[in-house]
C-alpha cells in the first residue's frame, strides 16, 4: 500500500479507491458523521476551484488526518459534480482534477509516473541509463492533444511506430487520459439521493452560477454572426466545443473556416472558442490564424456537404428541408439570411 500521503495527492489511483474500501467506509458515514465535515467541506472546495480556476487546488497536507480528509473529498466532489447534472460544469471539473494531477506528477520521479501510467493503459518504454522515454503512436495518439501544433505526429520523432516524449510530456498524457476518464464516469453516474439531500443549498448554489455563466456568454455579441441560422452541423460543432466535448480536428476545422468564410474577425471566432472548458488563448490563436491565412499562405474553405459527411461530423439525424435543397453549410446560412430577409 501506498503512503498516505501519495493517495490524498493521487485520490484516482487504484490504491486509493482500495483504501476507502478496506476501511469500510460507507457513503452515509462520509455524508453523515461530523468526524468527516472537513472532507465534505474540502469536497465542495474542490468542485468550486475546478469551475473558477480549471484547477482542483492545493491544500496543505500536514499529517495523517489531512491526508485521509483529502483523500476522501475526491469521491465526495465527483458525487456533487453528477447531481450538479450540467455537462459544462462536468467537464469543467474533470479538467481542474486533471491539471491538478498534472501538476503534481511533473514533479514526481519516473518510476512513479511508470506505474500511474499503467492505470491507465499507457504502454511506455523506459530506458533509464539513456533517461528515454518512448511511447507506441497508437496510445500517443488516444491521449495527446494533437490540437496543438507540438503534439502533433508530423512535428514528433518517431521510429519502427514509436514516439519519443519527455517526462513532461508523460505527465501531460496522463492528465488528458485522466481527464477522459472523469468524463466518461460522471456522464455514466446517477445523482445519489443522499448527497443531493446534504448538499442541496450548494448543488442549487452552484446550478445558479453555472446558468448565469452560460447567459453572460450568450448575451455578449459576436460579429455578425446569428447562431440561429447556423446550419445544424455547424451549429453542433459549435455547442461540443462550448461544452468541452471531444471534437475532432475536422469539425474544429469546418468552424473555423465556415465562421471565416462569413468574415467574423479572428478575436470574435476566438471569442465564441473561449467559452470551452479547457481554452487556451495562445494556442487556440495559432490554430485559428493558421486556418484563416492571418499567419499561413492560405485561407483555407469550409468543406461542403459531402466532405462533412465524409468527416463523419454531418449530424445526420438533424438535417431539415432547407439542408436536403443546399449542397453547402454556407449556401445554407445565405439563405437562412435571404429567408429572414423575406419576411421583412
Amino acid at each position: 500500500m501506498a503512503e498516505i500521503s501519495t493517495l490524498a495527492k493521487y485520490p484516482f489511483l487504484n490504491a486509493s479507491k482500495d483504501y476507502v474500501k478496506d476501511n469500510n467506509l460507507s457513503v452515509s458515514e462520509i455524508l453523515d458523521d461530523p468526524l468527516y465535515e472537513r472532507a465534505r467541506m474540502i469536497g465542495l472546495e474542490r468542485i468550486d476551484k475546478s469551475f473558477k480556476n480549471r484547477d482542483a487546488g492545493n491544500r496543505s497536507l500536514s499529517g495523517e488526518t489531512d491526508c485521509i480528509m483529502e483523500l476522501l473529498s475526491y469521491p465526495i466532489a465527483r458525487m456533487i459534480a453528477v447531481c450538479i447534472g450540467d455537462v459544462y460544469f462536468k467537464r469543467r471539473y474533470a479538467l481542474g482534477e486533471a491539471v491538478h494531477a498534472y501538476k503534481n506528477l511533473i514533479n514526481e520521479q519516473m518510476s512513479f509516473l511508470t506505474q500511474v501510467s499503467k492505470e491507465f493503459d499507457i504502454k511506455i518504454e523506459y530506458d533509464e541509463d539513456a533517461n528515454k522515454i518512448k511511447i507506441h503512436f497508437t496510445d500517443y495518439l488516444k491521449y495527446a492533444p494533437t490540437r496543438y501544433k507540438e503534439w502533433k505526429m508530423i512535428n514528433r520523432e518517431m521510429s519502427q511506430g514509436y514516439i519519443n516524449i519527455s517526462h513532461k510530456d508523460l505527465a501531460r498524457l496522463i492528465q488528458e487520459a485522466l481527464r477522459a476518464r472523469i468524463n466518461n464516469e460522471l456522464d455514466s453516474r446517477q445523482c445519489n439521493n443522499a448527497i443531493y439531500k446534504t448538499f442541496s443549498t450548494d448543488i442549487q448554489r452552484i446550478q445558479n452560477t453555472v446558468m448565469m455563466h452560460r447567459k453572460k456568454i450568450e448575451a455578449v455579441p459576436v460579429g455578425r454572426l446569428d447562431v440561429e441560422k447556423l446550419p445544424p452541423c455547424i451549429k453542433d460543432i459549435l455547442a461540443a466545443i462550448q461544452a468541452g466535448e471531444n471534437v475532432p480536428h475536422a469539425g474544429r476545422f469546418a468552424l473555423v473556416a465556415f465562421l471565416n468564410s462569413i468574415k467574423l474577425s479572428t478575436n470574435d471566432i476566438l471569442k465564441l472558442f473561449s467559452t470551452a472548458p479547457d481554452y487556451e488563448e495562445e494556442r487556440t490563436r495559432y490554430q485559428v490564424e493558421h486556418i484563416t491565412g492571418d499567419i499561413s499562405a492560405t485561407s483555407y474553405k469550409p468543406p461542403g456537404c459531402d466532405k462533412m459527411r465524409t468527416y463523419g461530423i454531418c449530424p445526420v439525424e438533424k438535417i431539415d428541408g432547407l439542408c436536403k435543397r443546399t449542397r453547402h453549410p454556407l449556401s445554407y446560412y445565405t439563405a437562412k439570411w435571404g429567408q429572414e430577409k423575406k419576411k421583412k
